[in-house]
Parts: C-alpha cells; structure tokens; sequence
C-alpha cells in the first residue's frame, strides 16, 4: 500500500505595475528593480538563490532551534570568503535575509554567535547601513572574537 501526501503551500501573491507577481523572491526583486539600483544578471540569479533558500528555509529555522543552527552554520560557510551573500556589494539580498534572519539571531547566546562568527560580521556591516536598519536596533554582536577580527565600524 502506498500513501500518498499532498502538500498545500500557500505562494506569496501581489500586484506590481497591474500584474500578479508570485514567490517571495520575485516579489523582492521586482520591488528592487523599481528602486534605480541596476544589478548585472549575475547579481540578480544570486539574489534570488539566495531570497528563496531563505523564504524554504528561515520558517523551520525560527521554530526549531536545531533546524537553525544548522542553517546559520549554512549561512556562515558561505560569508567565510565574501563580504555579503553575492559577493563583495550589498544587494536586496542581503537586506532581506538580515530582516529574516534577525530574530533568530537576536536569539543566540554570546556562545553561540562565536561559532557563527561570519554570519555576525556580515550583521555587524549591514546595521552599519543608516537607512537599511532604521526600523529595529542594532543586534549586540560584541563577541570577543568578532571584536579582535572586525572592530566596530563607525
């Protein structure tokens, strides 16, 4: 006997410029593409890898503790060799996984963000943006290790 399970996901809808845009990340880039901040077509595929690995992954990660430290240490190996999540240049990427992101941050004993020390770098570098982080305060990401290899940007 086989048993079969259906799954029901509810996709992010919207309207923009009279038509219906579906998925986070389309929605997301769309909204970018209005701003005036051209991105190369490179840019743009890796934002939105990144905006969907975010949008599967960061519900399960803000509900099961395992599920996201498993997921930052994800996170964490890929900021080991680039500034921000598509490279060396602040994208909407970036913005919005910090925005997701933050809570389960904001989370993390002082232990615990040690061993997600690029993740925190790459926090640190974007509340350092006045207009990205005017909405929430900044995240206490003073680790002892953080502040010997990135002192706090001014």
């Amino acid at each position: 006997m086989f048993m079969c399970l259906i799954l029901h996901f509810q996709v992010l809808t919207t309207v923009l410029d009279k038509q219906n845009v579906e998925g986070f990340a389309s929605i997301v880039l769309r909204l970018a593409s209005k701003s005036g901040s051209p991105m190369s077509q490179e840019q743009t595929l890796l934002c939105y890898q990144w905006l969907e690995h975010i949008a599967m992954y960061s519900n399960q990660a803000a509900t099961n503790p395992t599920f996201a430290k498993n997921f930052l240490q994800d996170i964490n190996k890929a900021l080991e060799k680039n500034t921000f999540l598509t490279g060396q240049f602040l994208t909407v990427a970036d913005i919005a996984a910090y925005y997701v992101l933050y809570s389960i941050i904001e989370r993390l004993s002082v232990l615990e963000r040690e061993s997600i020390l690029h993740v925190c770098r790459w926090s640190k570098h974007i509340q350092a943006q006045p207009r990205v982080c005017a909405s929430k305060p900044p995240l206490p990401l003073n680790t002892l290790t953080l502040s010997l290899l990135a002192p706090a940007v001014h």
